[in-house]
């Protein structure tokens, strides 16, 4: 075995390599009857906001970073609307209620399933003080005309948070408090996920390496 699948197997032992330590926030992208919200017509604003309030996660206290996301999305518009969409993570307060807590890049979506897309931006890493806190996944059309949420939907099964381009608060800005809904509660689910994993603190990284490099060593010595 050579000394690069020792450090290897070592990592993995330490957890570092495996998924302990990642959740994934939001339904995700098999939604049984998929459509598309009120379209554009072009011109006209179809901004959409919408927090997935049925499929949170419970994050501990520690240092987080967004990865990436998944979604499901509409084919591109035919009347010269654009479908760019940001992604963001919310503390869950309650109904119609969320505090951001990070936000990603504004993409123009491609159509169909698209996984393990850059959640990307500055705003991609937060931290969850003591107690911990539940943690939504929340998408934004942002607000514009000749804009439409492109992201598909199923009013069969779960909660979100709603809001329109007539009511609504800016989520592309940490700490901001999302409570202006023009559908809180509302009985539908959007098809997208987004991807989160634990930073190590740095002082549980240095024991790793350390701890990587003894195993190495001793593999040298043998």
């Amino acid at each position: 075995m050579t000394i690069k699948n020792s450090a290897f197997f070592a990592l993995t032992a330490l957890g570092l390599l495996t998924n302990t330590n990642a959740a994934t926030i939001g339904f995700g992208t098999d939604l049984q009857n998929p459509v598309q919200d009120t379209s554009s017509n072009g011109s006209n604003n179809q901004m959409r906001q919408n927090i997935n309030t049925t499929d949170t996660v419970v994050l501990g206290a520690g240092t987080y970073q967004a990865v990436s996301w998944s979604y499901l999305a509409a084919p591109d518009a035919t009347n010269g609307a654009t479908q760019p969409v940001f992604p963001f993570l919310t503390i869950f307060n309650g109904v119609g209620n969320h505090t951001v807590v990070a936000f990603g890049l504004t993409i123009d979506t491609e159509p169909g399933v698209n996984s393990d897309v850059a959640f990307g931006g500055a705003n991609n890493t937060f931290t969850i003080e003591a107690g911990g806190a539940t943690i939504a996944a929340g998408m934004q059309t942002p607000s514009g005309n000749g804009h439409q949420n492109s992201i598909m939907t199923d009013t069969s099964f779960g909660i979100t948070d709603h809001a329109n381009s007539l009511n609504f608060d800016e989520a592309g800005s940490v700490g901001a408090t999302l409570d202006s809904f023009g559908h809180g509660n509302l009985t539908r689910t959007y098809g997208f996920s987004i991807e989160v994993v634990a930073v190590p603190e740095p002082s549980t990284s240095l024991l790793s390496l350390i701890t990587v490099a003894g195993f190495c060593g001793m593999r040298r010595r043998r």
